[in-house]
């Protein structure tokens, strides 16, 4: 019975060092905290940041295709709107109207002008 006691007890120190090794690898073994630590995320700010605002910017189509039937004519404009337009073409507006993000281009003198808002 003596070689059969020290077996088991060669087996069971055996399988204890196996498990101290295998807990060291998974990080649980002496000196591993408890708690695991979160990895950090990138979450979105929840508000447009003010730095850059939307801008209106119109220019000339020279080349670029236009879809001449969605081009809305600059006397259909609004004065607001139409006023909005001549500052756009020399410089970038931040104060326009909302209507201007659904006017894609405007058909002013037999020339068409692409109106986009830009943001950064």
């Amino acid at each position: 019975m003596t070689e059969r006691a020290s077996s088991r007890s060669m087996l069971a120190a055996l399988a204890v060092a196996l498990l101290g090794v295998t807990a060291g690898c998974l990080g649980a073994g002496p000196g591993a905290s408890a708690t695991a630590t979160p990895t950090p995320t990138w979450t979105p700010t929840p508000t447009a940041s003010t730095d850059c605002p939307p801008s209106l910017n119109v220019y000339e189509v020279d080349a670029e295709p236009v879809d001449t039937e969605s081009a809305v004519a600059y006397d259909n404009l609004t004065a607001e709107q139409q006023a909005t337009f001549q500052r756009a073409r020399t410089e970038s507006v931040e104060d326009f109207d909302y209507a201007w993000y659904d006017i894609d281009v405007v058909e002013y003198e037999g020339r068409y002008y692409r109106a986009g808002i830009l943001v950064c």
